[in-house]
């Protein structure tokens, strides 16, 4: 059995309801999970998207330094998510060059495609 919690679970939680972080700490804490697997509903489909500070002309390579613009999408269904760096904004020289993850859900999937 895997017991860790894979990277794209926020995708796993938006089309469920379930908050897998908490379920997890109950198991640890030894209680009993709430609810049947049989139980849970998927109701619709989510996409995540990484947002990285890389340069296209450099072959994708990281790109360090303070990040000037950042567009997320907008609009009555923002995203569900947006998990990452929000207060120094900056690109880290020796680090991954993750900035956010960015989780849509809720419309239908070409639509989500078009927004991501």
């Amino acid at each position: 059995m895997n017991t860790r919690l894979q990277v794209e679970h926020p995708v796993t939680e938006e089309v469920t309801g379930l908050d897998l972080v908490a379920a997890q700490l109950r198991v640890a804490r030894a209680s009993r999970c709430r609810g049947r697997q049989e139980q849970i509903v998927q109701r619709g489909a989510s996409i995540e998207c990484r947002i990285y500070a890389e340069d296209p002309a450099k072959s994708f390579m990281p790109s360090p330094g303070p990040i000037t613009r950042l567009a997320l999408p907008e609009g009555p269904r923002r995203p569900a998510r947006v998990r990452g760096r929000r207060k120094a904004w900056r690109s880290p020289v020796h680090y991954d060059p993750l900035l956010a993850k960015l989780v849509t859900a809720r419309a239908p999937r070409a639509t989500r495609r078009s927004r991501a």
